[in-house]
Formats: structure tokens, C-alpha cells, sequence
């Protein structure tokens, strides 16, 4: 797929959070907007590479053997904005 490379002007509060969105899902500024602009346009919003579904894979193995350690979305998403 050909690319392009683009410079953009984002508002602080945009940039911080494409900043904690790259950093908690250890991706890229251009991995975290194209996802964001496929999801505006309807496009998919994640394809994981082989590595990321290996991670996935495991990390869902280890929530069902140990469900006690888990956590709801609606927690970490509370905990993460708290962090700003």
C-alpha cells in the first residue's frame, strides 16, 4: 500500500490524548490516527499483527485462568482519565 506522509496542527488536548492512547497501547501517532480516522470512516478499526495477536491471544488465555485478576473496561477507563 503506498503511503503518504502528512503534517497536522491538533489542539493540546487532541494531542494528549493520541500521546496516552499510544503510549497504554504501546503503538505509533500514525498507528493511532489512522485507527481513528478508519473508525470515523467506517473502515476496520484494528488489524493486529501476528506479534500483537500472540499478546492478545496470551493475555485473554491468562484472564480466563485467573478471572479474579481482571478487571471491567469501565475501571481502567475511570483510572486512565484520572491520570491526566
Amino acid at each position: 500500500m503506498a503511503v503518504r506522509k502528512v503534517a497536522i496542527t491538533l489542539p493540546e488536548e487532541l494531542f494528549e490524548i493520541v500521546e496516552r492512547a499510544r503510549a497504554v497501547e504501546h503503538r505509533t501517532r500514525s498507528e493511532v490516527i489512522q485507527e481513528a480516522l478508519r473508525t470515523h470512516f467506517g473502515e476496520a478499526i484494528f488489524v493486529p499483527s501476528d506479534d500483537e495477536r500472540r499478546l492478545l491471544t496470551a493475555a485473554l488465555d491468562e484472564a480466563a485462568q485467573s478471572p479474579e485478576r481482571t478487571r471491567e473496561w469501565s475501571q481502567v477507563r475511570a483510572e486512565l482519565r484520572t491520570e491526566r
